[in-house]
């Protein structure tokens, strides 16, 4: 019987449900007998439809590159060695578009294997979820596939751990499975039999289905989890999100549906024009045409001469159409990048260059689309007409679209969700404005058909009903009573009163009824301006939403005047006085005789309201995945991390033009490869600075062979022209001195706005907190922090007064400031932000912001403090030596840049930061931290905790040696120990 009903469920497609209220013994024997059966009516199945194919569809979702993470043992994973021979140095330049391909494959399996790994060792603040249930995806049961598809629900509580957040397993997500709530990775390891994980494909946060494809089966699973506890349960610990890597995979093994290699063609070697325009199409009557009207465009955008070149040079691209052509673009710190880019893209969208916007991140993206929002917004003539051509897509809750104003008007998801609710056919601007027509022309008929279905829908009873159903003891007392014959007068008497008192409240009820269906003017009113509202909200959906190839700007004044004419219809409908009732009861103006006595705009109005109805034709689309396809193949301009354009990728697309990406040196090469096989790409812009930070990479290996070099930066070193946008907007000249002739050749001019006297601004008293400063700290010692990271206390300790001193004197002026505090050193980090909890940061005039340089990059602040952390007698100071991480850090400041650090360390290193407390000495900005005398008593106070620290560290040893020793004298141990 148990073998029956084992195979019903195999044939079915795989277990229905494993719960946890099955006993476990029944349970064990069904698993064992559904893995049997499956396994020969899965391998029937795979001989009656054949595997030819198999790969081809695997591939398609990237399920090699998941086989071979999968593939991966717990003793693999942690081996930090494991691809150490079959990584490959990357190099400059490529023969073949394979050759270029395949280089990147090797670093980025490698990287992927270092983040899971590195996720593996911080389980214990690994967000976590209980497994509900789970049973086989029956969509895939049936394609020769050699994956384990699955769906899983999760328990939708609190997980209850401190400092642990609430989990729901979302796409791309790589989830573990225990029965246990590991904390380490060593708890893994005791039970390494267990080590299973899974790859969320799809997940449905309306149903709580999550579909999974899993690296083992949970026949398996389940039988391990029963057999160490008779109440099993099974949790999902989050890992990393692969959905990044899986893109950059599918780019770079041809998976991209309709992929064009051309520009990966133009990037593999170093090109003979170097960047430089076209001589061919740049030269003549047209370029010089072009060239004016560009001009045009961005003349009223306060450009200077280098911004205003960059974006001529850039536009005028498009008027080259046999060759493919990449630009790059310099923006060095503070130079207006993200204002020069918004300009390129407008001069774009009025030229209507279909263009695909990228960046690394969404911070990136949402940055320049608000920028670009901004200024169309400035532009439109018909309030938001206009946005329709510019979208901006990507994962809703990480985006955090919300907190950008106006970018709502331009993002996918509510564009698809205001679409869709003005395209419906029965709730649509369509049929509002049918219903608009219907109502102006025909009252009357309007209103009896509602007063018809009124009555249908309220249902009047007889009096009758009415009695039995409200008053049913009375009937069957009443009936009682006749049956006996009893003549009883007093009875009699009874009945009759009750039988009065019931016809009164009928006719209470009959009041009641009539009430609650409108008159006619009420119903007009409430009718009118039920649909005007209606009408009026999906208008304005329409020309937000909608590009304006859709609907012509003619179209545009039309819906204006609609509009105009309604609200005026509705004013003067509020301000008549009208009669209460159809029959004619005195008191006011009819409905008939007010739309009598306004014929004129009422003609109007229904004049354009069917013009209106006729000339716009909407699409009939009624699936979201349909409307966002609409969306994305008519908008102008796009905006989208670099490997969310896979989504591009689609048959039917409308091809892009021109692609953009902000932030280019960030961007890691590999990735930069998805947006750049668009079919139909022609011209690529590539703005960012080199010699600012690049991609993070975990892996040391991939960072040795330049896996997180950016494509930007490569063309550099083949020699590719840069243009150069030469004028800084952000630092103090006194600021912006030493990085500019450090770092950029001096060729960096400091704007007019921060030679003015105003924008030099003193917060603290004293020489030491001028514009510009090194303070020296001798007497810091440097410590291991949180993980392998170090701090430095006495650092800590200074930055606690300064930012004091600053609270203080914001109190007293009451003049907004903003503070950064930068360090290399995620440990420095927390332990700063643990120091400045005890002031009351919480005016929003006064804010702190504590990130690690990486954190700090594209942002400033009125005042940057940078704490070093590094102080040793060797001069070491590791990783601080990079100069493009100094880089960041030194040009973060509007009107104050102060630096912490010990002289002795920092010039003993023969780095860049040697090169600062030289500069600083010599312009007479070195200053010794004692020479401020609360600064000096903060140093001997963190001085004092520091030597206690140790020494309740020594007497810890102490006792330890004392108890392992007992024979051994205090004396001799205490001089051993010392």
């Amino acid at each position: 019987m148990l073998h029956s009903h084992s195979a019903k469920i195999a044939m079915k497609g795989g277990v229905e449900e494993f719960d946890t209220t099955m006993p476990p013994t029944l349970r064990r024997c069904l698993l064992q007998s559904i893995s049997l059966l499956r396994k020969r009516w899965l391998g029937q199945r795979a001989n009656m439809e054949g595997s030819g194919n198999a790969k081809g569809k695997e591939g398609s979702d990237g399920a090699e590159f998941l086989k071979i993470v999968f593939s991966w043992t717990l003793k693999d994973v942690v081996n930090n060695n494991l691809y150490k021979h079959k990584v490959t140095k990357i190099p400059r330049a490529f023969s073949s578009t394979t050759d270029y391909m395949n280089s990147f494959i090797p670093s980025l399996i490698e990287e992927t294997h270092s983040e899971l790994s590195s996720c593996l060792g911080d389980l214990d603040r690994a967000p976590f979820c209980e497994i509900f249930s789970v049973r086989l995806d029956r969509s895939k049961i049936f394609k020769p596939t050699k994956m384990l598809f699955y769906k899983i629900s999760v328990k939708r509580t609190n997980n209850g751990v401190k400092d642990v957040e609430k989990y729901e397993p979302g796409v791309g997500d790589l989830i573990a499975f225990t029965n246990f709530k590991p904390k380490t990775i060593n708890d893994l390891k005791r039970f390494i039999r267990f080590y299973h994980i899974a790859y969320v494909h799809k997940s449905n946060k309306d149903t709580g289905n999550i579909s999974i494809v899993a690296s083992k089966s949970f026949d398996k699973v389940f039988e391990h989890a029963m057999r160490r506890n008779n109440a099993p349960r099974l949790y999902a610990i989050y890992l990393l999100n692969m959905t990044t890597n899986v893109r950059i995979w599918k780019a770079l093994n041809s998976e991209l549906k309709g992929a064009s290699r051309s520009m990966i063609q133009r990037v593999l070697q170093a090109d003979s024009n170097n960047g430089e325009n076209c001589q061919l199409c740049f030269s003549g009557e047209n370029h010089s045409v072009a060239c004016s009207r560009v001009q045009m465009l961005i003349q009223s955008q306060n450009l200077n001469e280098s911004q205003k070149d960059a974006v001529l040079s850039c536009v005028t691209m498009r008027e080259c159409h046999h060759n493919d052509t990449i630009k790059l673009i310099w923006g060095p710190p503070g130079t207006g990048k993200t204002k020069t880019v918004a300009s390129l893209l407008f001069s774009l969208l009025k030229l209507k260059t279909r263009t695909l916007t990228c960046a690394p991140t969404n911070t990136a993206v949402l940055e320049v689309a608000s920028r670009l929002h901004h200024l169309v917004k400035g532009s439109l003539e018909h309030d938001t007409y206009g946005f329709g051509d510019i979208l901006v897509y990507g994962n809703k809750s990480r985006m955090k679209v919300d907190k950008y104003q106006g970018l709502p008007d331009v993002f996918l998801d509510y564009r698809v969700d205001n679409l869709m609710m003005c395209f419906s056919q029965s709730t649509g601007w369509k049929h509002y404005l049918k219903s608009m027509i219907q109502l102006l022309e025909d009252p009357k008929t309007e209103y009896d058909e509602y007063n018809m279905r009124a009555k249908e829908e309220d249902g009047l009873m007889s009096l009758e009903e009415f009695a039995k159903q409200k008053y049913s003891h009375v009937e069957l007392l009443y009936r009682s009573y006749k049956q006996h014959e009893n003549d009883d007068p007093t009875l009699e008497k009874y009945f009759k009163e009750k039988y009065s008192y019931i016809e009164g409240q009928y006719l209470s009820y009959k009041d009641e009824r009539n009430r609650r269906i409108m008159t006619f003017e009420q119903f007009f009113v409430q009718r009118f301006s039920f649909i005007g509202d209606k009408v009026q909200a999906y208008t304005r959906s329409l020309y937000t939403h909608l590009p304006t190839s859709l609907i012509p700007s003619e179209e545009i004044k039309r819906m204006c005047v609609a509009l105009d004419l309604l609200r005026s219809l509705e004013t003067s409908l509020r301000k008549a006085k009208l009669k209460q009732t159809f029959n004619g009861s005195d008191g006011g103006e009819s409905i008939l005789d007010f739309l009598g006595r306004l014929s004129i705009e009422k003609d109007k109005c229904l004049l354009t309201l069917r013009s209106l109805s006729k000339a716009i034709s909407l699409p009939k689309i009624t699936l979201k995945y349909e409307m966002a396809k609409f969306c994305l193949m008519n908008a102008c301009l796009i905006f989208c991390t670099a490997s969310s354009s896979t989504k591009l990728f689609t048959k039917g697309m409308t091809p892009v033009q021109f692609l953009v990406i902000d932030e280019a040196a960030q961007l890691k090469e590999c990735e930069s490869t998805i947006p750049l096989q668009l079919p139909g790409l022609h011209h690529a812009i590539l703005i960012g600075d080199e010699r600012q930070l690049p991609a993070i990479v975990k892996s040391k290996i991939c960072e040795e062979v330049n896996y997180g070099r950016s494509l930007f930066e490569r063309l550099v070193l083949l020699g590719y022209k840069k243009h150069m946008l030469n004028i800084q907007y952000r630092m103090h000249p006194s600021i912006s001195l030493f990085p500019n002739k450090e770092f950029y050749e001096n060729q960096l001019s400091d704007a007019p706005n921060v030679r003015e006297m105003s924008y030099k601004r003193h917060f603290l008293e004293g020489k030491m907190y001028a514009s510009y400063s090194f303070i020296n700290i001798a007497k810091g010692k440097e410590r291991s922090g949180r993980g392998h990271s170090l701090k430095n206390m006495v650092e800590a300790s200074v930055i606690s007064v300064i930012i004091k001193g600053l609270e203080n004197e914001f109190f007293r002026t009451r003049k907004k400031v903003s503070i950064g505090i930068i360090s290399p050193y995620n440990a420095q980090v927390y332990e700063i932000q643990e120091r400045i909890k005890q002031y009351n940061l919480v005016d929003p005039e006064f804010s702190v912001s504590v990130r690690s340089v990486d954190g700090f990059q594209g942002s400033e602040e009125d005042i940057i403090i940078i704490s070093t952390v590094r102080s040793n007698e060797n001069a070491k100071i590791g990783f601080l030596s990079n100069r493009q991480r100094a880089n960041v850090a030194l040009t973060r400041a509007r009107h104050c840049l102060w630096i912490l650090g010990n002289e002795k360390t920092l010039m003993g290193s023969g780095s860049v930061w040697a090169n600062v407390v030289l500069d600083a000495k010599e312009r007479k900005c070195f200053h010794n931290a004692d020479d401020d005398r609360k600064v000096a008593e903060a140093i001997e106070e963190a001085l004092l905790i520091q030597q206690l620290d140790q020494s309740e560290s020594l007497f810890k040893k102490l006792s330890i040696r004392m108890a392992q020793d007992p024979n051994f004298s205090l004396q001799k141990r205490v001089i051993q120990t010392l």
